[in-house]
Parts: C-alpha cells; sequence; structure tokens
C-alpha cells in the first residue's frame, strides 16, 4: 500500500497516433531530454553536496523513520495539516505584456507560517533561515467573483511567471472566462533562499526529511491560495500544472475534493524515481544508497505520504485530465502512465513531444478546453 511502484510499459495510445512521423518527433524529444536533465542533474548534485556529511550520519537518518507513520497516508490531514485562516495582503501588479486591456493583476502575498511536522528537527535544521513569504500572481476579470479560477502551478526551476502564462497559454483560459491565479513554490523566483545558485534551488534533496517537509510546506501554501479564493467566490477552482507542478495538482487531487477538476500536464508522480533516473546525481545517489545499506523500498515507503499514488483521488473521473508527452525524459512517459492507472483510467492524451517541447500542442489544448466546456465552466 506505501510503495510507489512505476512499471516500465508502453503509454496506452489514448489521443496519440504512432505513425512514423510521431515516432521521429519522440526520438529528437527524447534526446533533447537527455542534455536538459544532465544540466539540471548536475545543479541538483552540487546544491546537496554540503549535505552529505549530514547524511551518512546513522542517528540523523534515523530520524526519518517517522515518515513511516500509516496515518500520515490513511488520515491525510494528520499529515499536510490544514493552515490557519490569516488575511493576506493583496496588491496591484505590473501589467504583463498580454492582449487583455480589461484584466487586473494582483500579488497575493501571505506572510509566512510553516512549521516542520518531525519533532526530531529542528526549523533550523529543515529550513536554514527565514522562510520568505508565499506568492502567487492573481489576473482576474473587473467582474471576475464569480467566475471560475484555473490555478496553474509551474514547474521545478521554471517559476518565471512570463515563462508560464505561455507554456499554460493563460490568455486562452482568461477568453474563456476564467480568473488566473499563478501560485510560485517554495526556493522559487521571489522565494530563493539566500545566495541560491538558481530558481528552485533547495527544493530537491536527497534527504527524506528535506523532500517530505518541503513538499508539506508547498501544499501548506496552494491550500492557503485555494482558501483564500473560495472566500473571495463560489465559483469553481481547478489545477493545471506542469511537471513537479503536476506532481502538486495530483497530490492536490487526493487531498482537496474543493477542486473542480486537475489537469497534471507531463506530470512527475515519485520524486524519488526522478532524481534516481537523472545523471550524475543519479550515479551518487546510488553509491550512496548502496554504501549506506538503504533498502529502496524503504525509501518509497518514508516518501509515501507526498505520492499522489499513496491515496484515492477525491474527484470523480471525469473531473481528471492527464497530458503526456512520449518523449518525455525528464518525467518519464511511466509516471503519467502510473497515474492514469491509480485513476482509473481517466482522460489523457499523449503527444509526440518531450518534457519542454509540446509537439501539436494545438491538438490538446483544444481537447482541454472541450473538457472543461463539457464540465459546464464555460
Amino acid at each position: 500500500m506505501y510503495e510507489t511502484v512505476l512499471s516500465r510499459v508502453k503509454p496506452k495510445d489514448k489521443g496519440f497516433s504512432h505513425d512514423l512521423k510521431d515516432q521521429v518527433l519522440t526520438s529528437l524529444g527524447a534526446g533533447a531530454d537527455h542534455f536538459l536533465r544532465t544540466f539540471l542533474s548536475t545543479q541538483v548534485l552540487l546544491s546537496n553536496v554540503p549535505l552529505i556529511p549530514r547524511l551518512v550520519q546513522g542517528n540523523y537518518r534515523k530520524k526519518w523513520q517517522f515518515y513511516k507513520k500509516a496515518e500520515f497516508v490513511e488520515k491525510s490531514e494528520t499529515f499536510f495539516k490544514p493552515p490557519q485562516w490569516q488575511e493576506p495582503v493583496v496588491r496591484p501588479a505590473q501589467a504583463m505584456p498580454f492582449d487583455l486591456p480589461d484584466a487586473i493583476y494582483e500579488d497575493i502575498i501571505f506572510p509566512s507560517a510553516f512549521e516542520p511536522l518531525n519533532p526530531e528537527y529542528t526549523a533550523a535544521e529543515i529550513f536554514p533561515q527565514k522562510q520568505p513569504q508565499a506568492c502567487a500572481r492573481f489576473i482576474r476579470h473587473k467582474d471576475g467573483a464569480e467566475r471560475p479560477t484555473l490555478v496553474v502551478v509551474h514547474g521545478f526551476v521554471l517559476d518565471e511567471y512570463g515563462f508560464n502564462a505561455s507554456l499554460f497559454e493563460i490568455t486562452k483560459f482568461y477568453r474563456l472566462g476564467f480568473n488566473i491565479l499563478m501560485y510560485t513554490m517554495p526556493y522559487h523566483g521571489p522565494r530563493m533562499k539566500d545566495h541560491a545558485a538558481f530558481s528552485g534551488d533547495g527544493f530537491m534533496f536527497f534527504d527524506i526529511a528535506r523532500i517530505n517537509e518541503n513538499v508539506r510546506w508547498s501544499v501548506h501554501d496552494l491550500t492557503r491560495f485555494i482558501d483564500f479564493l473560495e472566500k473571495r467566490s463560489k465559483a469553481p477552482i481547478g489545477m493545471m500544472g506542469f511537471s513537479l507542478g503536476g506532481f502538486h495538482t495530483a497530490l492536490m487531487a487526493s487531498l482537496d475534493d474543493r477542486l473542480a477538476f486537475a489537469i497534471p500536464v507531463v506530470p512527475v508522480v515519485t520524486l524519488f524515481n526522478v532524481i534516481k533516473d537523472w545523471q550524475p546525481s543519479a550515479g551518487l545517489l546510488q553509491f550512496f544508497i548502496d554504501f549506506l545499506g538503504i533498502d529502496r523500498n524503504e525509501i518509497q515507503t518514508l516518501l509515501a505520504p507526498i505520492s499522489p499514488l499513496s491515496r484515492p483521488v477525491k474527484l470523480d473521473q471525469n473531473r481528471l485530465f492527464i497530458v503526456a508527452g512520449t518523449a518525455d525524459r525528464m518525467a518519464h512517459p511511466d509516471h503519467a502512465q502510473s497515474l492514469w492507472e491509480h485513476w482509473n483510467e481517466p482522460n489523457i492524451y499523449w503527444f509526440p513531444g518531450n518534457h519542454l517541447v509540446h509537439f501539436e500542442k494545438e491538438n490538446y489544448m483544444r481537447k482541454v478546453a472541450a473538457f472543461l466546456r463539457g464540465l459546464g465552466l464555460y
């Protein structure tokens, strides 16, 4: 029940045509992803080097056993404790370069209010410095109180608002009548730690405690924004996330039944499997696993509280839509395939592209729009 297993299977043909052109695009895309993941893996590896002396200490790793508690999976609220309501700061933001002359741009800011769950660690051990405040960019209609909101969640290191506005085609959703809330994960953009080597530096670690607590922190803050939207309006709220944002979207679909829909795009579903597949960091991780005699299944058990595959999804099947690339080698198609199976085979679209380059993107965006129209959201 607590193991996350990804089977090496060929993606099902659910919206993707495996003709010769698609096979060529898939091969090209996979090659490009290998270069990208090597770069990111090197960055992650360098950020983990200072932790190595701590991780080899048996007493430090013993504290990981705290995360084995079955109740953390069976009763999610014991792990993802609901945040206390606090009024955010809402301030005007500079308009973004879109052709949306009637849009209102705001930054929604919550002061930091998160603490690690594991009592064996001090806050300073998990978060070496004061936590930056939680932030999101809100793009809304002037009469937007009763319009549905699309919450979009960026990928690892890819937090820039302009990039994500293009990636998620938010102008299209805005014109369909949606308000848009662009959430920023911890350690990214304005939430970067001091002296960070890159945006996102600090989120992905070999340390089980840091990974679990970072995801708890991010879900805590994301939930605060959903609380904010719910207090503003009774209109539907849904999520769409890319890569690590797809992980957040899939995880929230197993935690929060307030969501009207969930659309993970090229999602990650187990963070350990991503780290162990990326070279060169995978080589160092493998060395330490073998050197320290750590059981891989135990790692999956320790990370089960944050896995989207550990709990039943809370949304009806017709409110789920997965988008995945057959050439994806940053988040291998196994991730989307496993999520699709765990969710009892909901809507899925396979495109012939890699993690960042989505060939024939217009096809799946049409499918997403039709999916939302079918839910009566516009």
